[in-house]
């Protein structure tokens, strides 16, 4: 290694070291919000199909197999959309593809608001969804590679927590145009309002900036260093220049000048990584795409009135809310995997409970209120997890095949097939399988998984054993 090159590296992991001392000050508190409301604008968007269905069923007289269109072909297009805009944001940046995906989405939500049938509304949706697989891991690579190494878990936790607002919201906008206007018009005015992100695209164009990280690997130090100044002197921090981590710097230093492909995914250590985290990732959205887009419906068919069903269902995302903040907290101090696994638990035996039959109402409104609640925070530290295990060139496609992959398996597959299984094996049977389903994805991450909180992304993305002998070395 020449003396150039070692000074750049000198140079690229002194800024991280500094950047990954930067406490979460005004700027970084900013881009938290920034991100947060990406998240809330198009998880409406997402979310905004459960009150269309609840409306749709009696007036398009919708059979369980049309149902099930509707409700998965959004999400068909979102896993078709992830892995190409995982590439492209591995090679051009993250700041350009989410903003392609909110104005892709955007528009074709607000045309299929003129849909005259479930073939063309399912068509409308599928392509929204393509815009949809670009924008919804962006904002936890984002996080990872801006925020502190010891407050990563936190700060996702904190913007995950507006993630649950928005299917909150679309609930409470379902309720509130089922009083003002006819059926028939009001799910074509909830799409309408669904298109309403792209009005944040000016925001984020000027005031949200690219992954630091990306900026160094494509050749821009002076960008990041300009950066990273600012926010130390928004916290009062001096322009160390000497300051390194020596374990970042080693993987800086073996792996300088290698060329990573998408390919590297099939080899070691990176197939197990995707397995684990794949793995963990698919524990929460078993239940999740069956509560957020059925969860209306099964509500009225417990016995709620629709109007009922869709303010009871925004009720109880708030809990989602507020664990996803809590979450964030107990990952960064006791470790994700841990962390992960018991949330993951008792959201698997609350599932189990909320579909048991003959039981008081106070039980099926605790099931209810510990489902909504362990499933919503099921979310960030899997989705951080998943992020963490790949390098930086990498990153953005291991974290979007895995949601790929996740959403593909209970999104497309399961979300289809809900409606039919419903009707024939029953809820109690239901609910016992999703639970079963979501415990069996824990167990790779409980025997393979490895510790990620308070470790630079550097470390924990790499193939190279920078661990110390007290940490379990990556696999």
């Amino acid at each position: 290694m020449t003396e150039g090159d070692r000074s750049h590296i000198l140079r690229d992991e002194n800024l991280l070291a500094r950047l990954d001392r930067i406490p979460i000050n005004r700027t970084i508190g900013w881009l938290i919000v920034l991100l947060g409301l990406v998240w809330i604008l198009e998880a409406f968007d997402i979310g905004i199909i459960a009150p269309v269905i609840l409306l749709l069923k009696s007036n398009w007289h919708l059979q369980p197999k049309s149902v099930g269109l509707i409700a998965s072909s959004g999400t068909f297009g979102i896993v078709l959309g992830l892995l190409p805009a995982g590439r492209l944001a591995d090679i051009y940046g993250r700041k350009g593809v989410l903003i392609a995906g909110i104005c892709t989405f955007s528009i074709f939500t607000m045309v299929s608001a003129d849909s005259s049938n479930y073939y063309e509304l399912a068509i409308f949706r599928f392509i929204a969804g393509l815009g949809q697989g670009a924008v919804f891991p962006v904002p936890y690579l984002l996080l990872s590679e801006f925020v502190n190494k010891k407050w990563r878990g936190t700060a996702v936790g904190l913007s995950n927590s507006l993630l649950g607002l928005a299917y909150a919201l679309n609930t409470l906008a379902g309720a509130w145009v089922l009083r003002a206007f006819p059926s028939n018009v009001a799910w074509r005015v909830l799409l309408l309002i669904g298109a309403a992100p792209i009005l944040i695209v000016p925001v984020i164009w000027k005031f949200l900036p690219e992954s630091p990280r990306i900026l160094l690997k494509k050749g821009r130090p002076d960008a990041v260093q300009a950066f990273v100044e600012r926010l130390e002197n928004e916290s009062g921090l001096p322009h160390d220049t000497t300051l390194v981590d020596e374990k970042s710097l080693r993987v800086l230093q073996v792996t300088e000048g290698r060329r990573v492909s998408v390919l590297d995914l099939l080899k070691r250590p990176y197939l197990q990584r995707c397995f684990v985290s794949f793995s963990a990732l698919l524990s929460p959205f078993v239940v999740f795409y069956v509560i957020t887009i059925y969860g209306p419906t099964i509500l009225h068919r417990m016995g709620a009135t629709k109007h009922n069903a869709l303010l009871y269902t925004s009720a109880l995302i708030v809990l989602g809310i507020i664990s996803n903040i809590l979450v964030g907290l107990v990952g960064d101090k006791f470790g994700r995997r841990a962390t992960h696994f018991v949330v993951m638990t008792i959201a698997a035996i609350s599932t189990a409970a909320l579909g048991l039959q003959d039981v008081s109402r106070g039980v099926v409104i605790l099931a209810a209120a510990f489902t909504w609640f362990f499933v919503y925070a099921g979310f960030p530290p899997s989705k951080l997890y998943m992020a963490e295990q790949f390098p930086t060139r990498l990153r953005a496609t291991g974290s979007m095949f895995g949601e790929s992959v996740a959403r593909f398996l209970t999104g497309v597959v399961l979300v289809y097939f809900i409606p039919i299984l419903l009707n024939t094996v029953g809820l109690t049977r239901l609910f016992v399988i999703l639970a079963l389903l979501t415990e069996l994805c824990l167990i790779p991450i409980l025997f393979m998984g490895t510790q990620t909180s308070g470790i630079s992304v550097e470390e924990t993305g790499t193939d190279v054993s920078v661990y110390s002998t007290s940490r379990r070395s990556p696999p």
